[in-house]
């Protein structure tokens, strides 16, 4: 028996798209939360307490205008990472013109509905009682922000999008444009014409126009997987994509639905309930600022856990989960510490000429979050996995309760008891309860499945036995150079020896190992830079499935071939075998790898 290559990288691939994306998805939630920032610090420091407790009321509405760009965003991204983990192409493209028309279609009519009832909506949002007098400006801010709603909502599908489809750098310069136009025409309304909120609700929106200005373009390229095609649209994936993103649907109404009652609590106290208000926004905007960085973790662990999924491969999608794990202990831990260190000024930065009362609860407020921060991370972790996992009521039950349910139920408990700090206290409280809630939602997973875990991640990841190809069965390795596809190549004959392989197919599979290793390190890897293979030779009832995925230059073998004269028969011979005697070739390429799967 020949020993397969052990060059110590493999799950590199995974690793480095895991990060990749994340720090993408960090660079545009942070650039797009800097301009929310901006808002409230302009409004904070320009336009007084009142002004900061209205835009603190309408927060949530934020919350409530990205449901259906968040929901459909969400239920189309885990379809789509499902049929190309199953090589549908036709279907993924289906499903992103139809999560494009159910987007703007719902949002212009979520839009019409709240400008008729803008006034009801301010006064239910907590616009009444101890804070009447906010209703004004509330109104005022809610009918600004609510004219770029349909924008609003057409940037969170096609980000989503974007970024799977190998240009998150088009998405970068978006977030970056909304940010630098938020930012200019803020300072210009607050230093230059001297306006008021709604003007600066006003140029929100204005700033979403310019951001999906900037993304349209990328949809007009050919070469582009996601591409608009009326006719791959499937009617039953309208239900399918609804139902799959309606856990990031819960988790939003959940939100939107706790700050709300919050908000009433508050108002409810009459004296200082502006300057309670606004010292739970701080808190809001630490969410606001920080949270993508949680978000980021999850939403790529999502994605890549549809993929993994869809291939059945348990060791990646062990290592992805680890890689989750270490990316929560050493960067959202860190990042709390240093919010807990300075959060009086952090605090500072929202809240001036008020009292001292006032600063004093907006430091306690964020020091609050930032006690909770890791432990949302990881309740964020497992909602993420479990969602990928196909897990649909599971992670609407989590992403309810760590959301809002229990922030709100420990609100209720802790008010009698400790007061108005209650509101802040029960973020790390809630999410405490919330790790507990996981622990027995997994016990409750290993039992019903009858599993005995050996550990931790055996007993975390609660997959059936029979998950994945037996390992006798399969062959899991990493290339990176010439020498060890010649030792792929003989192992590769010696699996299928072992199987009973016939000797045409033995042949075809040797040869589909080499060519397609070799021709991705002679024309894929790029000098100075660490490139892999992962290659998987899988025996799967009476198919061999080979599975390719890279990290290098962007290459389809099969369009590759149809560009050459067919006059001269000798281009490329061992791939023109592979691809001409295979039983299918199946390309894709997402999050920036070449995924070629071939069934022989």
């Amino acid at each position: 028996m020949h020993t397969l290559p052990d060059n110590g990288e493999r799950y590199h691939i995974i690793r480095k798209t895991y990060f990749s994306n994340v720090v993408s998805y960090i660079i545009i939630g942070l650039t797009v939360a800097f301009g929310a920032l901006i808002d409230a610090v302009i409004i904070g420091r320009c336009l007084g307490v009142d002004s900061m407790a209205a835009f603190s009321l309408v927060t949530p509405m934020f919350t409530v205008f990205s449901l259906f760009g968040a929901v459909i965003s969400s239920g189309a991204r885990y379809r789509m990472t499902m049929m190309i983990g199953k090589d549908d192409v036709d279907g993924a493209r289906g499903i992103f013109t139809l999560s494009m028309l159910m987007g703007i279609g719902l949002s212009v009519l979520l839009m019409i509905l709240v400008l008729v009832l803008a006034t009801p909506i301010c006064q239910m949002l907590g616009a009444s009682g101890g804070a009447a007098h906010l209703l004004d400006k509330a109104r005022s801010y809610l009918t600004a922000i609510t004219i770029g709603l349909p924008a609003m909502n057409a940037v969170w599908v096609m980000t989503a999008f974007i970024t799977i489809d190998n240009d998150g750098r088009l998405a970068l310069l978006s977030s970056f444009v909304q940010t630098i136009v938020n930012i200019v025409l803020n300072c210009f309304v607050a230093y230059v014409i001297s306006g008021d909120i709604f003007e600066i609700g006003l140029v929100t929106s204005i700033s979403y126009y310019a951001a999906l200005l900037v993304l349209l373009p990328h949809f007009r390229r050919k070469e582009r997987l996601m591409r608009f095609s009326f006719s791959a649209i499937r009617r039953k994936e309208f239900l399918s994509v609804l139902a799959d993103g309606m856990p990031m649907g819960a988790g939003h109404v959940s939100n939107a639905v706790r700050s709300v009652i919050l908000n009433q609590l508050m108002a409810a106290g009459a004296a200082g309930a502006a300057g309670c208000i606004a010292a739970y926004s701080v808190q809001r905007q630490a969410n606001t600022l920080l949270s993508c960085l949680v978000f980021s973790l999850s939403d790529t662990l999502l994605m890549l856990t549809g993929i993994l999924m869809a291939e059945q491969n348990r060791p990646t999608l062990r290592r992805l989960l680890k890689t989750s794990f270490r990316s929560v202990g050493l960067v959202v831990t860190g990042v709390a510490i240093l919010l807990f260190l300075l959060s009086p000024q952090f605090a500072s930065v929202f809240i001036s000429d008020a009292s001292g009362e006032t600063l004093r609860y907006a430091a306690d407020a964020a020091r609050c979050y930032a006690i909770g921060m890791p432990l949302f991370a990881l309740n964020n972790i497992f909602d993420a996995y479990s969602e990928g996992r196909g897990k649909r009521s599971l992670s609407l039950l989590l992403k309810f309760c760590s959301e809002g349910g229990l922030i709100v139920l420990s609100t209720l408990v802790l008010l009698p008891l400790i007061g108005i700090q209650a509101v802040w206290i029960s973020f790390p409280v809630s999410q405490a309860l919330q790790l507990v809630l996981t622990a027995l939602v997994i016990v409750a997973q290993n039992r019903k499945l009858q599993l005995k875990p050996t550990n931790f991640w055996k007993w975390y990841m609660a997959l059936p036995e029979d998950f994945d190809v037996p390992k006798a069965d399969r062959i899991d390795c990493t290339i990176t150079s010439h020498e060890q596809v010649i030792t792929l190549y003989h192992a590769a004959i010696d699996f299928c020896t072992d199987h009973g392989c016939d000797e045409r197919r033995k042949y075809l599979i040797s040869l589909a190992v080499e060519e397609m290793a070799t021709h991705t390190i002679q024309y894929g890897f790029r000098p100075g830079k660490q490139n892999n293979i992962d290659m998987r030779i899988l025996k799967k009832g009476d198919d061999y499935i080979v599975r390719i995925r890279d990290d290098c230059v962007i290459f389809d073998p099969v369009k590759k071939l149809q560009l050459y004269d067919k006059n001269i028969p000798m281009h490329h011979i061992g791939l023109q075998m592979v691809i001409g005697t295979a039983r299918d070739v199946r390309y894709t390429t997402i999050l920036g790898l070449n995924n070629l799967v071939i069934r022989i």
